[in-house]
């Protein structure tokens, strides 16, 4: 968790108060200017083994994750760390989650659905229910699967999320919330970005 609280000191990603050691929320605001909200969560319990669960959903404005009207107009992308990673502590995987969506133009150019959701327009969101490798799933698609009584014909997206291998940090990628181009850590008088960089570097070497 310090490892994803430091992640979380730059601008553009925010560690959310959910109130609960069970469910961790992150926001992101992405290069291309859409805005990503990766939660983790598990079952409430001493005794519970359940394993961590991510989620990401995107909008295309911050505030669309502030009420359940506006909510309407999020989406959710099927995107998880690839199974080889998930051994790894949940702060680790959150802060990787973060960091390849808080550059999300470069990700858009490795996983189609993450540029299906960046090109689509904010009020077709609203008929959206999730971005997933094979289709785009509307709302209509899963109301009518439901109606057949086949509903798990469509939602076989829950067990096919794609998977990310855990970004490359290169020179470059770090850019200012709001800023249209990435700037250049040689240029920081302070030594904070560096710092951090190294300590991500460390750790996935």
């Amino acid at each position: 968790m310090q490892f994803l609280q430091e992640v979380c000191n730059i601008d553009g990603i925010e560690l959310v108060d959910s109130n609960s050691i069970y469910n961790i929320v992150v926001r992101v605001r992405g290069r291309s200017g859409r805005h990503y909200e990766v939660e983790a969560s598990r079952p409430i319990g001493l005794f519970m083994q359940n394993s961590w669960t991510t989620e990401v959903v995107g909008a295309a404005r911050k505030r669309d994750f502030d009420t359940e009207k506006a909510r309407a107009y999020t989406a959710k992308l099927c995107l998880n760390i690839h199974e080889n990673k998930e051994h790894l502590p949940v702060g680790d995987r959150l802060a990787s989650l973060a960091l390849s969506l808080h550059n999300d133009v470069k990700l858009a150019m490795e996983i189609p659905l993450v540029a299906q959701f960046i090109v689509c327009p904010r009020e077709e969101l609203y008929h959206v229910f999730t971005f997933q490798e094979e289709m785009v799933v509307t709302q209509d698609m899963i109301d009518d699967t439901a109606l057949e009584g086949n509903p798990r014909h469509v939602l076989e997206y829950m067990e096919e999320d794609r998977e990310i291998e855990f970004i490359d940090f290169l020179p470059g990628f770090w850019h200012v919330d709001g800023d249209e181009e990435a700037f250049d850590l040689d240029s920081i008088e302070t030594n904070w970005l560096q710092d951090v960089s190294d300590d991500i570097m460390q750790r996935f070497d």
